[in-house]
């Protein structure tokens, strides 16, 4: 058969991409800047004019990022602690200390991070060769805008903390892991990626170490174990500057929240044991756990089909499988769900991405159908958004979670340093920390390892009366239902404060002032009616009399 020589053989043609093609991927991200706008707009409007983030945690790190910026390393001048779950975080934020800038410093950061995130993906959608066509890349990018929603990752930029870097971090590590199983050459900064995700939240241990493992069974050992050690001096060298301060190996805030974490520290290994059957437990329970333990147990099997190969000799798919066992894995032993569906954003994210490159043949098989792929596209948006629902409502809910912090965390915050300008007692340390020069001391355990261990161990009312006077405080703001029998009878109740919207981010309604002896109760009278008449007219303030805890006055 006579054949063509080579210059004169047909090439194949990419199918022309139509103008809404082109804008497709530019317009999702215009929509999505459009709802980041609207939201802040939207609490602009319900704070009179204040912007705040959804939690009162960013503020800790604000104040924490203060403290740094001075040479300490704590929340309160010359007091060693670490009251922040991230390592890179709070340094990312000191150099703005002092500035206008600094307080929408991690909401500039975050939305930078998001969209990082969505070119990323866009960038591992094409390079996956999803679909090339009008309809397929029209379909990416509503996919992508879907995603933007579905995962969290708009309401997380409110939350002002670190997540939208994990996220950035793990989406960069993925398709990094991508270029390197499918083209046999590592980017240059995907070890830096590795080392990254860590440094900026523990979670991101289990993806770094299990890409690690990638690299050294393609071959690049060497790069692994210099990427390793990088990884392990950075977190070693860390817990060794906090164990030189007098603190624990971890943060006082990933051992107060993560019971895994903290009877590992404690060598209580049966109380390992059982926080790991909790945590599976709750992420069974989870509608998106449960379904990301479907999706890995499909994994398992995946890589179950390997195993008769030596591990150097995994195919792409397989290796990409094992990741994502590793991943879910060790969000269901040592992982949380909750606290505004942030904690398990960046296991969604990792699930979503490496799930979209094991079916990428299915995609573009369901993509190239021209009679079924509508249908089939519409039929997966409808499905998720049973699944995730949750995180669609917490970005509906974005203002009113920022109002709950402006109602309660930010008014407590002006009261104290307005007007008592003492130092106090609280269990949501981070507005009233910011900008405040008293001294606060914390009850919740985030920034007093004294008090995470109090709080661990079920103190008594007397072991917390002789903690709050010893520290010179005399003005106590906490909930109730959180020190449920450990409130002092000696300590008098002033005031009581609620929310007049639906509580969507305070961890209760109603927080309640405690004043630690009679003449700190009568000082407080006076500057609670003050207080009173410049508190937005919504915020419900209770005064009770200091003889009895009997209600006084109601202002509205």
């Amino acid at each position: 058969m006579l054949e063509l020589p080579v210059d004169l053989q047909p090439i194949a043609v990419k199918p022309p991409i139509s103008r809404i093609a082109r804008l497709a991927f530019p317009l999702a991200l215009a929509v999505i800047g459009a709802i980041l706008l609207g939201l802040v707009l939207s609490i602009l409007r319900l704070n009179n004019g204040t912007f705040l983030y959804t939690m009162d945690d960013p503020y800790i790190g604000l104040a924490f990022s203060d403290q740094i910026r001075h040479g300490n390393y704590g929340m309160n001048d010359g007091v060693p602690a670490a009251p922040d779950s991230s390592i890179l975080y709070p340094f990312l934020l000191a150099p703005a200390s002092g500035t206008p800038l600094h307080p929408f410093l991690p909401l500039i950061i975050n939305t930078l991070a998001l969209f990082a995130t969505l070119v990323i993906i866009w960038r591992l959608f094409a390079h996956l060769r999803l679909a090339e066509d009008t309809f397929g890349i029209v379909a990416q990018a509503i996919a992508l805008l879907l995603l933007a929603v579905y995962l969290n990752l708009i309401a997380v930029v409110f939350t002002g903390l670190e997540h939208n870097l994990h996220m950035m971090a793990v989406a960069a590590t993925i398709y990094g892991l991508a270029l390197f199983l499918d083209k046999g050459k590592m980017p240059a900064w995907l070890p830096a990626v590795i080392v990254l995700a860590p440094l900026l939240r523990f979670e991101g241990l289990a993806l770094s170490l299990a890409a690690l493992v990638v690299l050294a069974l393609r071959g690049r050992w060497r790069t692994a174990l210099g990427t390793l050690a990088l990884i392990v001096l950075f977190i070693g060298g860390f817990s060794a500057f906090l164990v030189s301060l007098g603190l624990p190996p971890l943060p006082s805030s990933v051992l107060a929240k993560s019971d895994v974490t903290a009877n590992g520290i404690s060598g209580e290994g049966m109380g390992v044991l059982q926080s790991i059957g909790g945590n599976v437990l709750r992420m069974v329970w989870h509608p998106v756990g449960f379904l990301m333990l479907v999706i890995g147990v499909a994994a398992a099997v995946r890589c179950l089909r390997e195993l008769p190969a030596r591990p150097w000799r995994w195919s792409t798919q397989g290796l990409m499988a094992l990741l994502l066992v590793c991943l879910i894995g060790a969000h269901a032993v040592a992982g949380q769900f909750g606290w505004l569906d942030r904690y398990e954003d960046y296991c969604m994210v990792g699930t979503a991405l490496m799930g979209i490159c094991l079916m990428r043949d299915k995609i573009r098989t369901t993509l190239s159908n021209k009679k079924t792929r509508l249908i089939y596209f519409c039929a997966t948006a409808v499905a998720l958004s049973v699944f995730c629902s949750r995180y669609i409502l917490s970005t509906w809910r974005v203002p009113v979670a920022a109002n709950n912090i402006y109602e309660q965390q930010f008014q407590m915050h002006r009261f104290v340093n307005d007007f008592y300008r003492a130092p106090v007692a609280v269990n949501d340390l981070g507005l009233v920390s910011y900008h405040n020069p008293n001294f606060v001391l914390d009850l919740g355990g985030l920034a007093s390892e004294k008090a995470r261990i109090l709080k661990a161990s079920d103190a008594s009312a007397e072991e917390y009366r002789a903690f709050v006077a010893g520290s010179g405080v005399h003005l106590v703001i906490i909930y109730d239902e959180w020190f449920e029998d450990q409130i002092p009878a000696s300590w008098i109740k002033v005031a009581s404060m609620d929310l007049s919207r639906e509580r969507v981010s305070s961890a209760l309604a109603e927080v309640q002032f405690y004043a630690t002896d009679a003449a700190t109760a009568s000082q407080l009278q006076p500057e609670l009616q003050s207080f009173s008449k410049c508190l937005p007219q919504e915020v419900k303030l209770t005064i009770y009399s200091s003889a009895a805890d009997v209600e006084l006055t109601t202002v509205h």
